[in-house]
């Protein structure tokens, strides 16, 4: 495996949001990468994501820094990032630093279409 790969794909129903799956680790190496493509998606548009963490292997600090500077931009632009089934690993380490008080978590997608307000 890749030691991170982001996917795109739209969900049915078009442009509503979009869908994000993140795949391997998002840390101090990757992080650039993640943000050079979040950048580019809010510049043509992109105001609510689905993020889905599921197959997230490992996130550090920077990986954390980055979705919180990203939800507080979305945040302003009136969009929303919802993080979907974060795994056992990744859901530990946001909830020991305090990050799930401040993440929108949803355990299913529709629950995540819920949150966006979609």
């Amino acid at each position: 495996m890749k030691p991170f790969e982001l996917l795109e794909g739209q969900p049915a129903g078009g442009d509503r949001y979009i869908g994000l799956t993140l795949k391997g680790y998002l840390d101090a190496h990757t992080v650039t990468e993640f943000e050079s493509h979040m950048d580019r998606s809010i510049e043509q548009g992109g105001r609510r994501y689905l993020l889905d963490v599921s197959e997230l292997s490992y996130i550090s600090s920077a990986g954390i820094g980055a979705l919180m500077g990203l939800t507080q931009r979305l945040r302003r632009e009136q969009g929303e990032l919802v993080l979907l089934r974060p795994n056992e690993k990744v859901f530990k380490i946001l909830e020991k630093l305090g990050f799930t008080k401040i993440f929108r978590l949803a355990w299913t997608r529709e629950e995540g279409e819920r949150m966006l307000g979609v």
